[in-house]
């Protein structure tokens, strides 16, 4: 059920790892066309976790902060969900609904679901992390029908210099792994890269899907906040 109230524009409530620089950024961008829609931010640690799931506490704290600002959705913009499995995310979001009575939403299954509804099963993917990193993405993504191709992993494991990829090394990752072999789609997975604003120019050069993590999990919130629908960057 929307949280909207009369007089106050429609709100996306983000929750964002620590260390990223890049989350508000393109969720302005993305807003900028949508003047009815805002958005507020609050922030996780983002060391701390257990290897296999959250430290749930930090979010009960994060999102019981943004309930008080009464968003229509809360969303998780980070990626580390597929990094665990997807279903920590799974339970992270009823925990946060049932908490808050506000719907909940991540990146990681979002993408999964867009991913899926679209028949996007093979993937390059431009990753931050090492090979092992790369190695457990490829088994998650796998475990819900969807084959990683190709990867490219950037071996940043300090979150915060993911942020300093450019984002033309990031456009010609994307390049190269789409001259690799044939994929539906490249799919740009940290919230904390800067590929959103290379997305369109490279689904013109490629003539396939180039998904930015960071935009999709904005974009696959609208629906909630009763927007009308905006095409996702490097799709339409």
């Amino acid at each position: 059920m929307s949280a909207h109230h009369a007089g106050v524009p429609h709100a996306i409530g983000v929750i964002v790892p620590s260390s990223n620089r890049i989350v508000e950024r393109v969720t302005r961008a993305i807003l900028d066309e949508l003047p009815g829609v805002d958005a507020c931010f609050t922030r996780v640690p983002y060391a701390g976790h257990p290897p296999d799931g959250y430290d749930l506490a930090a979010f009960r704290q994060a999102a019981a902060l943004l309930a008080q600002a009464r968003p229509d959705v809360i969303l998780w913009n980070a990626t580390r969900g597929a990094l665990i499995g997807f279903e920590p995310d799974r339970k992270l979001a009823a925990m946060i609904e049932d908490e808050t009575g506000i719907a909940c939403a991540t990146t990681a299954l979002a993408t999964v679901d867009f991913l899926r509804s679209r028949n996007l099963r093979r993937i390059g993917l431009l990753a931050q992390g090492d090979e092992d990193d790369g190695m457990r993405l490829r088994h998650s993504f796998a475990r819900e029908g969807i084959e990683i191709v190709v990867a490219h992993n950037l071996g940043i494991t300090d979150n915060f210099e993911a942020a300093r990829v450019t984002p033309e090394q990031i456009e010609d990752h994307a390049l190269r792994l789409a001259a690799e072999t044939d994929l539906d789609a490249v799919l740009i997975w940290s919230t904390n890269l800067a590929g959103h604003g290379a997305t369109a120019r490279l689904r013109h050069r490629l003539a396939i899907p180039v998904l930015d993590s960071a935009a999709l999990g904005i974009l696959n919130t609208l629906p909630s906040v009763a927007a009308p629908p905006l095409p996702l960057p490097g799709v339409a």
